[in-house]
């Protein structure tokens, strides 16, 4: 349960409820806002060095009810967005801006004389901001007074003498984003009566233009008053009303007018407020990334003056204290939007809490879609890191992108599966190294960035470890691991969504790669000294241990396949390093072991994924991600995202296996059963390795 802190300053603390809620015979909607004094809240949660309290007493701020409430259910809300706030009439709106955000931080930032779009008894009309601030209305309880937007409608012949006073959902509702302008100047503004400013003179000063622009050109755009935006041209062309060749931008950062859209068509795709429609003319190559002499990215000359490039800031992943209060609670992780869930708990767990995979966001290669990774870097794995939380428009942006590089066209809608996605934008749009390098006997290597365990079934595994699937899966095939890899993702023995092959499988927090590696030191399963030969035969033998590839020095082999039930067995020479070759006393050389730690397990139950992550060192130390584990409103709602902490599974893992191959699932504590029932997916890494790749 993430506590509802406090705002710095103010003798208030505001929030916004985000789910209905009875209190005797009052009934209270989602969206009902409220408060208590900083004092109450401290005393509350603070006092004597006691768990936090569940329930917190506020003051609703519509009808001035003091009412007790599961703080589960409350947003803080920063004391600048409360006025905005209290003008939207409806709960059901004002919940929709506070989560939303985007209309809400428009509305903070919003000046007289701005040129707006609003929507007044159901029609739109343009109009310019005269007045932003309170009508001397107060709510009595908070002393607080709704902010509206004093707005000066146009029709198309002119300004007219219509003054309203609009609140702020009916000024920057999401659909007229494309609408709401934050700057004035030579750009498509999504509506014909917009006015226009000029660009910057040097801009204007041919029609030739730049020839040598096309799209995915990197460029800069002079806007009025010499502010500079950068992006990349997504689309070229002629547009109706308008006579000069334009170009649809993409911008860095979020400071365009649209989504690809003008006048009701769509001309490219990227995320709100992050395209413009300029003339081509005044767009300039970047210089930021025009090659310097050395062939390299670095230092570029602006105006006589050397500045050296930096990256946009970056933010490392979140581990032990910082992760639980980063990532814990409601609206929180990656929100879920139609059949997303697949590719929300893959990114998910791949980045919130470890950096084994970073190189999907800042390494460049020839086949790297520079667009995709800044999408995945910048739209969704920082604000993850730094918020706790990503916007399902962040994640429709990546799959629209999946959707026009990939050869399926149905990223967007469709339900998919981790393996699907992480093959196509590792290898096909990002193009990085394989995470795995194996060899089958002495057949040519072969790549892969996921490995599928495939095994008949075994009547002596009834409840097996992660550990013992491998190695059976492995030594099924013949396989063997070229070098140790840095991530190892494995999917369980499980056919499509219905039909998996164990009804519970053992996590193994750690994974010993050691026997599985090809021509490295192995142990001799015996006495421990270095191994010469390896058994296939003896693997299933019940003498020996359950786990482990049955290797053996020379001398142990002997004895081993002196017994008359072995004496058919076949064992293989394996490859000594040179530094094991010289003769010391048994048991003197020891073998190094490498083993890799899991990080995070993707389940699924019936078409449903969610993921289990490991943030700290403790085998308490886990979270359970869902990406839709609630909804507000019907089908023009939208999903709430949750991570929960679930420190019941260590429970579970330290039962014998006997005990726990008698657990029903139904009886198990918490998601416990999720994780040991219905694991498909499981991603261990090597942080040594993650080093060097």
């Amino acid at each position: 349960m993430t506590n509802p802190l406090p705002p710095p300053g103010g003798e208030n603390c505001y929030y916004i409820l985000t789910e209905d809620c009875a209190y005797g015979s009052k009934y209270f909607p989602a969206g009902n806002m409220c408060f208590c004094s900083e004092r109450s809240y401290l005393q509350n949660f603070t006092e004597d060095h006691s768990p936090p309290a569940c329930f917190l007493k506020v003051t609703v701020l519509d009808d001035s009810s003091v009412v007790t409430i599961n703080v589960g259910t409350l947003q803080p809300v920063p004391r600048e967005m409360v006025s905005f706030l209290l003008a939207v009439s409806s709960p059901n709106e004002r919940l929709n801006s506070f989560l939303e955000r985007l209309s809400l931080e428009a509305a903070l930032g919003a000046v007289p004389g701005q040129r707006v779009m609003v929507e007044v008894e159901g029609k739109r009309f343009p109009g310019i901001i005269r007045y932003v601030g309170s009508l001397g209305r107060k709510v009595a309880a908070a002393a607080l007074s709704p902010v509206f937007f004093g707005v000066e409608l146009q029709e198309e012949e002119g300004t007219t003498d219509i003054f309203r006073e609009i609140p702020m959902d009916s000024v920057v509702k999401e659909s007229l984003q494309s609408l709401f302008s934050p700057f004035e100047s030579d750009v498509g503004l999504g509506h014909p009566n917009q006015l226009q400013q000029e660009m910057s003179e040097s801009a204007e000063e041919c029609e030739g233009g730049n020839s040598s622009l096309e799209v995915n050109s990197m460029v800069q755009i002079t806007l009025d008053k010499g502010n500079q935006v950068s992006g990349i041209i997504r689309w070229l062309g002629y547009l109706p009303q308008i006579k000069h060749k334009m170009a649809g931008v993409e911008l860095d950062e979020d400071k365009g007018v649209t989504a690809g859209e003008w006048l009701g068509k769509y001309y490219f795709h990227c995320a709100p407020k992050r395209g413009l429609f300029v003339k081509l003319q005044s767009c300039q190559p970047d210089v930021r990334f025009q090659r310097v002499p050395d062939g390299h990215l670095g230092l570029v000359d602006y105006g006589k003056q050397e500045v050296l490039l930096q990256a946009p800031e970056s933010f490392p992943p979140l581990r032990n204290e910082a992760a639980v209060q980063v990532l814990q609670g409601r609206m929180k992780g990656i929100q879920g939007h139609c059949n997303s869930c697949y590719i929300d708990v893959t990114l998910f767990s791949l980045f919130s809490c470890t950096s084994v995979v970073d190189s999907m966001l800042f390494k460049p290669s020839p086949l790297c879609d520079r667009n995709v990774q800044s999408i995945l870097r910048d739209e969704i794995v920082n604000p993850l890191r730094k918020n706790g939380f990503v916007l399902a428009r962040s994640v429709m942006h990546l799959r629209e992108q999946l959707t026009e590089k990939g050869e399926c066209s149905s990223f967007t809608n469709a339900e998919k599966d981790p393996e699907e996605f992480l093959n196509l934008i590792m290898h096909q749009i990002l193009g990085i190294e394989p995470l795995l390098r194996l060899q089958s006997g002495r057949q040519k290597e072969q790549d892969c960035y996921c490995y599928q365990i495939f095994m008949d079934k075994q009547e002596d595994l009834v409840v097996p470890d992660v550990q013992q699937l491998v190695e059976r899966s492995f030594l099924s095939s013949d396989l063997k691991l070229v070098e140790i890899p840095s991530c190892f993702i494995i999917q369980m023995p499980r056919f499509g969504k219905e039909y998996k092959m164990f009804s519970k499988i053992i996590p193994s927090l750690e994974l010993d790669i050691t026997d599985l590696l090809l021509d490295s030191p192995r142990e001799c399963c015996v006495c421990g000294d270095v191994a010469s030969l390896e058994c296939s035969q003896c693997f299933r033998d019940k003498v020996f241990a359950a786990t482990g590839l049955k290797q053996f020095c020379s001398s142990c082999s002997r004895q081993v396949h002196s017994h008359h039930c072995r004496r058919s067995h076949n064992p293989t020479k394996l490859h000594i390093p040179e530094e094991f070759h010289t003769r010391s006393p048994p048991g003197s050389q020891r073998v190094p072991h490498e083993k890799m730690e899991l990080f995070a397990v993707l389940c699924i139950e019936t078409s449903h994924y969610v993921s289990f992550v490991k943030y700290g060192p403790g085998k308490e130390h886990w979270m359970f991600f869902d990406s839709m584990a609630d909804r507000h409103g019907d089908e023009n709602g939208f999903n709430i995202p949750m991570v929960t902490l679930c420190p019941e599974v260590a429970k579970y893992l330290d039962l014998p296996l006997s005990v726990l191959a008698l657990e029903q699932p139904r009886d198990m504590d918490g998601v416990a059963k999720r994780l040991f029932c219905d694991a498909y997916m499981y991603l261990y890494q090597s942080k040594k390795m993650a080093l060097y790749k």
